[in-house]
């Protein structure tokens, strides 16, 4: 289908009185590759089929805060919704889940 994206879209949220995770940015790997993020929707075109996406960010000494991988299917001209939740807990990993087509 000529015309359509193949594609990841990660959104990126956090519990909202962890207000000092603004000052950090996300890192969504995919398949070993890092790509600088933001807090919110941020959108990556990928080959057709299996990928592993991991989302983490920096938090003070920590290097991959939150951190935590899924992987999905990405069919031909469809784009994969995935979703990343931190909870105030800043050990703790975050949630990562595929969102229902």
């Amino acid at each position: 289908m000529e015309g359509t994206r193949t594609a990841v879209e990660v959104t990126a949220k956090f519990f909202p009185l962890a207000f000092l995770l603004y000052a950090t940015k996300p890192t969504v790997t995919i398949d070993g590759t890092p790509n600088a993020a933001s807090w919110g929707t941020s959108s990556y075109n990928v080959s057709p089929g299996r990928h592993t996406v991991k989302v983490a960010f920096r938090y003070l000494w920590m290097k991959e805060a939150g951190a935590n991988s899924i992987e999905v299917d990405v069919p031909e001209g469809r784009t994969t919704k995935v979703r990343f939740y931190m909870p105030p807990w800043m050990l703790a990993k975050g949630s990562l889940k595929e969102e229902a087509a």
